[in-house]
């Protein structure tokens, strides 16, 4: 700022005048980008409308910030900070250029010592010129955020103004409200915070907003309050996607659905097309087995363990999974193999492993004690032989169908376990073939631990 009486100034230079004109007549924007410091050689240096550079300049850095005064609209402020690393000399001078690289304003300022660390001592410099210039209309106030050194007075201001604001993150829309809804919606911005999904009437389908920049980031807690059993479908608009099992297929999928009462998925939009789960009700792995102790379905996605036949559309996930689990088969193979995934029509459907009234064994895997299985094969019962030298009493009697036809039993089951060759236990307290009636029913030519039935359940989204 000019002042006839002052000895530290700042005026516009002849390139800066000419630009102000021209901004001024012909409605263009001037803008303003980086800020420089010299040491004008020692000298005090006087202030020159046809300077075209400083005198000696020693630092040029784009702008910290740029500002028009509160309390004058016709002052423009232009500020830079000086980190600690930089210096090592005066600072007498000061200019301001343009986008076009040009020096359009001129100051002298009172000489100040900018040390560097390695001289045993440090600070953080910030330098600001004022100017006065006749219109601030056309004046483009514009920096680059990536160089922006925030000063501690701009932060706590910031900070001070920000708490202030009675709703400071509107961006972050979950809120308090709880909405309910029973009818396919297709979701918009009066849906935020929670929302209860009802299927109870019907199948139901809720489409989420389209998931853009207008949008940006919104939070949504979807939880179906039923347990109707019809299919609840939580739907992306368009190309968008939700992005659950990404270990199976990268972008993610178009829908998920909510199996039962007091299932939830919190989503979160990215405003780039993307609802990422934040959270979930169970996040228990796709395709994981295990038993209840309750006959009732839990919330979760859990589905019965029975070798139940899927829409490959419906349940696109599921058969990612079965594709990628190594335990795939075909339809027609699937006797021998009922712990299996299969192809189903090979076109539009597959089938879950069927586990009801199996007992579990863990797959050998190289171990070599029950060696050339296949994941989810079943194997058929037979005895436990029993080790004489150990002294053992179990020993093996030969010929189970002429001691079944002797009772008058049935031998066509026993062609479930081992063939013709199967054979019986007896004791030395209990000869060969006498066995009654009753425990050749009971045990069924195999032995069987006892044991206790419980629900299997297998996880299905």
């Amino acid at each position: 700022m000019t002042d006839q009486n002052s000895q530290f100034f700042a005026i516009l230079t002849a390139t800066g005048e000419a630009k102000q004109a021209n901004a001024d007549a012909m409605g263009v924007p001037w803008t303003f980008s980086q800020l420089g410091v010299g040491d004008a050689n020692g000298t005090d240096p006087i202030p020159s409308r046809t300077q075209t550079r400083l005198i000696n300049e020693r630092r040029r850095a784009p702008l910290n910030q740029l500002k028009i005064d509160p309390a004058n609209a016709s002052i423009i402020i232009a500020e830079q900070v000086i980190p600690p690393d930089v210096g090592g000399w005066w600072i007498r001078e000061i200019g301001l250029y343009d986008s076009d690289g040009d020096l359009v304003a001129v100051a002298n300022c009172a000489p100040s010592f900018k040390p560097l660390l390695s001289q045993g001592t440090g600070k953080t410099q910030v330098v600001r010129l004022n100017i006065i210039v006749t219109s601030t209309a056309n004046v483009q106030l514009k920096i680059d955020p990536a160089v922006v050194l925030a000063t501690r007075q701009y932060v706590d201001s910031s900070l001070a103004a920000h708490l202030q604001e009675s709703d400071p993150h509107t961006q972050y829309q979950l809120r308090g409200s709880v909405t309910s809804l029973n009818t396919d919606t297709v979701l918009n911005a009066q849906h935020t915070g929670m929302l209860l999904l009802d299927a109870s009437a019907g199948a139901r389908t809720y489409t989420l907003p389209a998931n853009n920049a207008a949008l940006g980031v919104r939070d949504y807690l979807v939880r179906r309050t039923d347990n109707g059993g019809n299919r609840l479908v939580v739907r992306a608009s368009g190309t968008d996607k939700i992005k659950c099992h990404t270990h199976l297929r990268a972008e993610g999928y178009p829908f998920f659905v909510l199996m039962g009462s007091g299932d939830w998925w919190h989503l979160r939009s990215d405003g780039a097309g993307n609802w990422w789960p934040i959270a979930r009700y169970d996040n228990t792995p796709l395709g994981r087995s295990v038993f209840e102790t309750t006959t009732v379905f839990q919330p979760g996605g859990w589905g019965r363990h029975m070798g139940h036949t899927y829409n490959r559309a419906e349940w696109p996930w599921l058969w990612d999974h079965a594709q990628a689990s190594g335990m795939l088969t075909t339809e027609a193979l699937r006797a021998g193999n009922e712990g299996c995934w299969t192809s189903g029509d090979g076109e539009t459907t597959f089938r879950s492993p069927e586990a009801r009234g199996e007992f579990v064994r863990m797959l050998d895997e190289s171990r070599g004690v029950d060696p050339g299985r296949v994941a989810g094969s079943r194997q058929k019962g037979s005895l436990v032989q029993g080790d004489n030298s150990l002294g053992d009493d179990i020993v093996f009697a030969t010929n189970i169908y002429a001691q079944k036809q002797q009772l008058g039993m049935d031998t066509a089951p026993f062609t479930d376990y081992a063939g013709a060759s199967v054979k019986f236990l007896t004791t030395t307290s209990m000869p060969l073939g006498t066995l009654t009636d009753g425990e050749l029913i009971n045990h069924g030519g195999v032995t069987r631990p006892r044991n206790i039935a419980y629900p299997g359940r297998i996880k299905l989204i």
